[in-house]
């Protein structure tokens, strides 16, 4: 019985990660058959090469925390600033008419192009990658939130008011645990924009981070190091995102099956 539910399991995660391998592989054949130049794209070994040295040496680590530092700081502004005004368009008609228009005629704005006024204002450094990824994560955690808090039906609310409940317990013991399953999808979509912002903004001008170590070997032609920091990227999303997953499994014990 302990053997084949183990074997279930392991089955289940190779369906879920096989197309990683699969990758590879592709990769691997399409550099070895010459379909693309092995100068623009290295071989999974080479880069795999690179990526070792560039830990090794703690190139890779040093850009790889300036950028999640930057990244986390601004997705956490952009959470706790959020969080509260969603909840007031959804609560109140004042807030909601006043907020909503803002949110929602803003949300497709490319806010790259107000990129130049934030450097004006905070400077090239880290206050302006800080500053402009909060923006960025603001509108999905803001819009994604609100419909979540939106969505809470009333006839939950109406039971806990008939049952003594006020505005503030309702708030904490109903609408809250309700809308938590949208208060996480709007996390979950705003984190990997939050790295996303951070090194395109990098790449754009700075001296530090993963943006400007993909730039700098990129103007020296070395792309296994640019191939390397992308993977970093890529392991950096996905262990910020599986710590999320962990997060919501543990506040909402309910929805664990759908993780």
């Amino acid at each position: 019985m302990m053997a084949g539910l183990k074997s279930l399991q392991m089955g289940s995660r190779i369906a879920r990660w096989y197309s990683i391998p699969l990758l590879l592989v592709l990769w691997q054949a399409a550099v070895a058959s010459g379909l693309v130049h092995s100068r623009l794209l290295p071989g999974p070994g080479t880069v795999w090469t690179a990526l070792l040295e560039e830990t090794g040496n703690g190139a890779l680590i040093h850009h790889a925390g300036i950028t999640l530092a930057r990244a986390l700081t601004g997705f956490s502004l952009a959470a706790l600033i959020g969080m509260p005004f969603a909840i007031a368009m959804a609560r109140s008609t004042l807030m909601r008419n006043l907020l909503e228009p803002i949110f929602f005629v803003g949300y497709p704005v490319p806010k790259i192009a107000l990129f130049p006024v934030f450097t004006y204002v905070f400077g090239i450094g880290t206050p302006s990658k800080i500053a402009f990824t909060f923006l960025e994560c603001l509108y999905p955690i803001v819009v994604t939130c609100y419909f979540g808090f939106r969505g809470v039906e009333t006839r939950l609310i109406w039971s806990a008011q008939n049952c003594g409940a006020d505005r503030v317990t309702s708030l904490r013991r109903v609408i809250l645990p309700a809308a938590m399953p949208s208060v996480f999808s709007g996390l979950r979509i705003a984190l990997p924009v939050s790295i996303i912002v951070v090194v395109i903004t990098e790449m754009i001008g700075d001296s530090v981070g993963l943006g400007y170590y993909i730039t700098i070997w990129s103007t020296r032609f070395r792309f296994a190091n640019v191939y390397a920091a992308i993977v970093v990227i890529g392991i950096c999303g996905l262990a910020l995102d599986q710590a999320l997953l962990a997060v919501r499994r543990r506040a909402l014990p309910w929805q664990r099956e759908q993780s």
